[in-house]
């Protein structure tokens, strides 16, 4: 991914976005010597955010794949006894692990 000076790419916009739209590549902006942002021609940046809904769904679907699998396996618990179990601090050992990896 080619990085440009921010003094560059602004006397050179239209190249830059043209160049862009050829290569379909990422375009990284410095600044102070640091890279800044990241540029994108918009057909690039759809295709991201449809990649991007399309994994969260799929994590969504993981989600409620496993709750069906606890439902099924009868690890379930009524508001009731998850209410009692908060206030004594008293998480079943599964539910702890499964917290902290979040």
């Amino acid at each position: 991914m080619p990085t440009v000076p921010i003094s560059k790419f602004e006397h050179r916009v239209a190249r830059w976005a043209k160049h862009l739209k050829k290569t379909r590549q990422p375009l990284e902006i410095s600044q102070h010597g640091r890279s800044d942002i990241v540029v994108l021609d918009q057909q690039t940046f759809q295709e991201w955010q449809l990649d991007r809904e399309r994994l969260q769904a799929l994590e969504i679907k993981l989600l409620v794949d496993a709750g069906e699998r606890d439902i099924a396996a009868g690890r379930v618990y009524t508001h009731e006894q998850v209410g009692r179990m908060l206030r004594s601090n008293s998480l079943p050992q599964a539910s702890r692990r499964r917290k902290r990896r979040a």
